[in-house]
């Protein structure tokens, strides 16, 4: 989870954060639409159907083609019909792995800029943090929200104490990352053994035996 603090403006209060969002990542759109953020729904939900479009149209493809020998279409494909269905499978999970990495890459972004983005936003519209609240000029300073004042710079003990808030922070989110790596590696083993095994049943047909066995 990222670190979150109060923002104010007049009577009204926010809570702006910094950090990776794990929310984001794995709620995508849901996290700003809980922010009443429509900005951020909009951008969330333009991002998440750019992301899904590909692999979409690749499973509306394979599940809805109809084998026809006399169309053009089917006359294009029929070098690729006396291959074996296999090596057509591998090659659809080799494309459907490289759009799960670009998608997760994509959304590991996400998640460490919409903090961010959302934060430098509320700030912009006239939010500060509470009166005396150091933790939270602490992670706006030390993430670069805002900037360090004169005073400050020249304040050694304040200064002191907001590297160290920081460095506290920096270094809870650094083992959240650890366990979000083991997460990934968990899913990619699960992805590999599941994708083996449905290739390992296949066996030797071709992949205009496989469209007739499916009644296609």
């Amino acid at each position: 989870m990222s670190v979150k603090f109060q923002l104010k403006k007049d009577a009204y209060i926010k809570k702006g954060a910094v950090g990776f969002s794990f929310t984001t990542y794995f709620f995508e759109f849901l996290t700003p639409l809980f922010r009443g953020d429509i900005k951020g729904i909009l951008m969330l939900l333009v991002i998440r159907i750019l992301v899904l479009s590909p692999g979409y149209l690749i499973n509306h493809f394979f599940k809805n083609f109809n084998f026809n020998s006399n169309s053009l279409f089917t006359k294009i494909l029929s070098p690729f019909l006396d291959i074996k269905y296999k090596y057509i499978l591998i090659c659809y999970f080799l494309f459907i792995g490289i759009l799960s990495i670009l998608t997760i890459l994509v959304w590991l972004y996400i998640g460490s800029w919409y903090n961010k983005n959302y934060t430098m936003r509320l700030l912009k519209k006239g939010y500060s943090p509470l009166e005396n609240d150091d933790y939270a000029l602490a992670l706006l300073k030390g993430y670069g929200y805002l900037e360090y004042t004169e005073e400050e710079k020249e304040d050694s003990k304040k200064m002191e104490l907001y590297k160290n808030i920081v460095e506290t922070v920096k270094k809870d989110e650094k083992t959240k990352y650890y366990i979000f790596l083991i997460y990934f590696i968990i899913i990619f083993v699960i992805a590999v053994t599941t994708n083996y095994l449905a290739i390992s049943k296949v066996g030797d047909i071709t992949y205009l035996e496989a469209i007739r066995a499916a009644g296609i």
